[in-house]
């Protein structure tokens, strides 16, 4: 849609990745995986946001699968103690 309308609209399109794992939420794009720890805001409009995710800019599908792939060797995966081949990410 974005490539039909170029010449009357611009789009800026960017996509964010996070997870929530033991009560906390983490960056899954984040460049520094050391501390990618979110902070969960509350918005004027009732809604929720977390301001220091990171953004990245995609232009295609193949850009956001991409992301999709990366943000999913990001995420934190470990056994439960009841089946070693569960994840307690879901």
């Amino acid at each position: 849609m974005s490539n039909d309308r170029k010449d009357i609209m611009t789009y800026d399109i960017y996509v964010q990745m996070v997870e929530i794992y033991n009560e906390q939420v983490r960056d899954l794009l984040a460049e520094d995986k050391t501390d990618n720890k979110l902070e969960i805001r509350s918005c004027n409009d009732d809604g929720l946001s977390l301001p220091d995710a990171t953004l990245r800019p995609v232009t295609s599908t193949s850009d956001v699968l991409t992301l999709m792939k990366l943000g999913e060797v990001n995420r934190t995966v470990s056994s439960t103690a009841l089946n070693n081949k569960s994840s307690r990410s879901h």
